[in-house]
């Protein structure tokens, strides 16, 4: 007998130990309590919740003291509906549960006179005092209504109490930058001390422990949301854990209407001007820049009442301007070069000599073919031996300027990322509920854009897979289980590239005018040489 119990005990405290954590992450609740007009209270009433979305129906027997409670519920729009012998029935429209609170709402039953129903519509009280969290929610309509460039998951949190956003210098910044880093902070706790949840799934950055995006630094999927609440300060007991924040967010199912949007955000070079130095800089051109973010999603039944879908596709592509200051060789060295390889030469320098090499003409012809624009401001570097009008260079070791052009190369870094999030809600029975959700988010991110050529640019594909399903059981009316599961796995690569140097240089040292494009070349410097 004692190992029974302590076995039931055991199971016991497993089903309210996943109750507790499924209700503060994916699901909310409905409370109340039904009086007459004295003040009594009515016991035995029969309470009916009744989803506005999926017609999925939920019924208990008010206590003793008579109270009700509907834990596990989905969030959304409900109808209450209280009965009791004697009493006229009593209906409340519209109650609203949001995610992971608790919404009260009391009845006060009135004697029966005649066959009749009294309704009753109210909007959720602006206080709850059942609600121990200190929270915002925000729902679906609100959230499409926001200006929210990119549309950031993230971005809604600066509208909760005590939020200061976009805390990072930049995008790029990461653990140890000299800007801080982190998308949000709380109440003047850092960025890592808020924990982000969808689903039930903590999707924290592994490293970093922030909200992190992926290939455009975004974090996507936002049309998918049905509803976020961020808690800040204080907690209920079924959340915590984080020092600043609790960010849950609950993604769209399916209902008994189909529903869906398409939308598209672009913006490019052709609406914007060019900066101050663009202009400046003769010969440049502004460069081109691209912002394009569209998407759409759809939902509805597939069988009514019982099993629903929803499917919503994100894209987005972003081409950021670079400006890049960079030295290319002349068409003039270039030749020089090649007629000086197969003579060798004495370095005008260092005075060592090298001898002919015709076998490498081929290689810096192929090399030098992959130079594009080539006009700029010429650079005068130590050991050239002629200058940009074609007259020679004077001194035992000449500085001239043909033989190396600066310039300021306008360009493009190109990024895309694209996020498909698929849902499906299954009313099994009054009893038994299931659903599950899948998201990809795929993309590259441009890890290196070469000013020179596209040949040697390197890219990051970074994608990422994640899952998180949910079952609730209902035992009875005082006995609510629901056991969630979730996971998710990364599978990004090392940035790849086509070489590993570029035929450009940032440096403008001239020591080594030879452009030595690849190292495997250092050992021969043409431009350095004079005839023997």
């Amino acid at each position: 007998m004692g190992c029974s119990r302590l076995v039931f005990l055991v199971v016991a405290i497993a089903v309210l130990s996943a109750e507790a954590l499924g209700q503060g992450e994916t699901t909310s609740a409905i409370v109340g309590q039904a009086t007459d007009a004295t003040g009594a209270v009515v016991p035995a009433a029969t309470v009916t919740v009744t989803s506005h979305d999926t017609g999925s129906k939920r019924s208990a027997k008010t206590d003793g003291a008579g109270r009700f409670n509907f834990p596990q519920l989905k969030p959304g729009a409900y109808t209450v509906r209280v009965e009791a012998q004697g009493f006229e029935p009593q209906e409340a429209d519209n109650v609203f549960s949001g995610l992971g609170q608790k919404q009260t709402v009391n009845f006060i039953l009135r004697v029966a006179r005649s066959n009749q129903t009294v309704e009753v519509s109210s909007e959720a009280p602006i206080i709850n005092p059942s609600n121990a969290n200190t929270s915002t929610t925000l729902d679906a309509p609100a959230l499409e209504d926001l200006p929210n460039p990119g549309g950031d998951s993230t971005y809604p949190l600066q509208f909760a109490s005590g939020a200061l956003i976009n805390t990072a210098g930049s995008g790029n910044d990461f653990v140890g930058g000299t800007n801080g880093y982190g998308n949000v902070e709380f109440n003047g706790l850092p960025a890592l001390s808020n924990g982000y949840i969808v689903d039930g799934l903590e999707t924290n950055d592994p490293l970093t422990n922030l909200n992190s995006g992926l290939s455009t630094n975004l974090v996507l999927g936002l049309n998918s949301i049905s509803e976020v609440t961020i808690n800040t300060l204080s907690y209920s007991v079924d959340q915590g854990r984080y020092g600043a924040s609790q960010v849950n967010y609950v993604t769209k199912s399916g209902t008994n209407q189909f529903h869906g949007d398409l939308y598209e955000l672009w913006n490019g070079s052709i609406l914007n001007a060019a900066d101050y130095f663009t202009n400046a800089t003769p010969g440049n051109r502004k460069p081109r820049s691209n912002v394009n973010h569209f998407g759409g999603s759809l939902g509805g039944p597939i069988i009514h009442d019982k099993l629903f879908f929803f499917f919503d596709s994100e894209w987005v592509r972003i081409a950021l301007p670079i400006v890049t200051p960079t030295t290319v060789s002349t068409p003039a060295f270039r030749q020089y070069v090649l007629r000086q390889l197969p003579l060798g030469g004495t370095d005008s320098v260092t005075g060592s000599t090298y001898a002919a090499a015709p076998e490498l003409v081929p290689f810096y012809q192929k090399m030098f073919s992959l130079y594009g624009k080539t006009s700029g401001v010429p650079l005068a570097v130590l050991g050239c031996p002629f200058n940009s009008d074609g007259t020679l260079a004077s001194g035992a070791t000449p500085s001239g300027n043909g033989c190396a052009n600066r310039q300021s190369i306008s360009h493009s870094s190109d990024d895309h990322e694209q996020a498909q999030t698929a849902r499906i809600d299954y009313n099994i029975n009054t009893n038994n509920t299931a659903w599950f959700r899948f998201q990809a988010d795929t993309g590259v991110q441009a890890a290196y854009t070469d000013p020179i050529n596209p040949l040697f640019n390197s890219i990051s594909p970074q994608p990422l897979y994640s899952f998180a399903a949910g079952y609730t059981h209902v035992f009875s009316q005082n006995l609510v289980a629901h056991y969630p599961k979730q996971g998710r796995f990364f599978a990004r690569s090392s940035p790849t590239a086509s070489s590993p140097a570029s035929p450009g240089s940032t440096e403008s040292s001239g020591t080594i005018c030879g452009e030595s494009i690849l190292e495997r070349e250092r050992s021969w410097r043409g431009s350095r040489c004079r005839p023997e």
